[in-house]
């Protein structure tokens, strides 16, 4: 029989979280609107068709709409990248690298598989595999640096990200893979049963996005592995105490962030671009790996609320596009936005952590 007075004391305690959290998020978003706000207001711009400009454009046509997910979904990617390896308290800053990697090595793999005219239900699945395992392996580089050089991750990481920018130019203009006729360093297009497609404008892509936060949650959730990433991450010392491999669950979870960026740039190639180019990991005199770490300092490195962060930050971003286009507004003041919203949020979680 269930104990009552035991029941109430688990909901006043689950209420007691979601409450600050709330609160939390509410006052740093506030802050946040109020200092763009103000600055909006000292340069000249009309306050509230910035603001409404911003936040609703992808919500007014469906063009908006596909645009965001068009954004979202390489972000969210990216966001996954860092957001497993700070659950146990190592910024992986790599996730721009580890993205290149992947989408490199998927357009190299497929364009050296077109003369084989392999079907779709093939060539899908190893580019796939490709694009996880090859962004898994540059990130588990870092991770093995850490562990056996004591090598900070974030230097490596950083270090990293410049190695795969070049080896991606270096695909893009190389004899075997570049495309003749293209103005942008680029390489010639996939074969079409490397190409994910679309279904009524929406990218099929968002199945794999379904599938990796299914298997995250599970992961993170309801394996040994994930209970021995948290318990790292909560206490490295008294892991060990209980017999949990340190340098294995490091490894591994910057495996698993490298692998999940390393996806995202091979979605890019399959689903948006159909070759790899130059530059398709940039937006908006930004990157999807930097962009990845804010979208997950935002809710402090928790996988399952990663999907809403990313899908904020897409929405502010496609924004920013109007308000250049329409408004000329640079787009700088949208990332003012997203650092002030993650300072806020930072600030004030710490500020509820001493008051408690």
């Amino acid at each position: 029989m269930t104990d009552t007075g035991t029941g109430w004391k688990a909901a006043g305690r689950a209420s007691g979280v979601v409450v600050p959290t709330l609160r939390l998020y509410a006052t740093a978003i506030g802050l946040s609107v109020i200092v763009i706000a103000v600055i909006s207001a000292a340069l000249g711009y009309p306050v509230l068709r910035v603001l409404r400009t911003m936040v609703l454009s992808s919500f007014r046509s469906f063009a908006g709409f596909k645009a965001t997910i068009r954004v979202a979904v390489p972000l969210l990617f990216a966001t996954y990248a860092f957001a497993i390896p700070f659950k146990i308290k190592f910024f992986n800053t790599g996730g721009w690298g580890q993205m290149l990697f992947g989408a490199a090595m998927t357009g190299v793999v497929g364009l050296l598989l077109a003369g084989l005219h392999l079907p779709a239900v093939v060539m899908l699945p190893v580019l796939l595999l490709t694009a996880v395992a090859s962004g898994g392996a540059f990130g588990l580089l870092a991770g093995y640096l850490k562990a056996d050089f004591d090598i900070n991750p974030i230097v490596s990481t950083i270090m990293l990200n410049y190695v795969a920018f070049q080896f991606v130019g270096y695909i893009c203009s190389a004899p075997a893979f570049l495309d003749p006729r293209g103005g942008h360093p680029q390489t010639m297009p996939l074969p079409q049963t490397a190409a994910l497609g679309f279904t009524g404008g929406l990218p099929h892509s968002l199945l794999l996005v379904a599938l990796a936060i299914a298997f995250l949650h599970v992961l993170m959730v309801r394996s040994r592995l994930g209970y021995e990433i948290n318990a790292v991450g909560y206490n490295p010392e008294t892991a060990r105490c209980f017999g949990i491999d340190f340098r294995k669950t490091m490894m591994v979870t910057f495996f698993i962030g490298g692998a999940m960026a390393g996806l995202g740039g091979g979605i890019e190639v399959m689903n948006i671009h159909n070759r790899l180019l130059v530059g398709f990991a940039d937006i908006g005199g930004a990157n999807f790996g930097s962009l990845g770490v804010l979208a997950a300092l935002v809710v402090a490195g928790r996988p399952l609320a990663v999907p809403a962060s990313a899908f904020l930050m897409s929405v502010l971003l496609v924004g920013a596009d109007r308000l250049q286009r329409t408004m000329q507004v640079p787009v700088e003041l949208v990332f003012l936005l997203q650092a002030i919203i993650v300072l806020s949020i930072v600030i004030t979680r710490a500020r509820v952590s001493r008051e408690k």
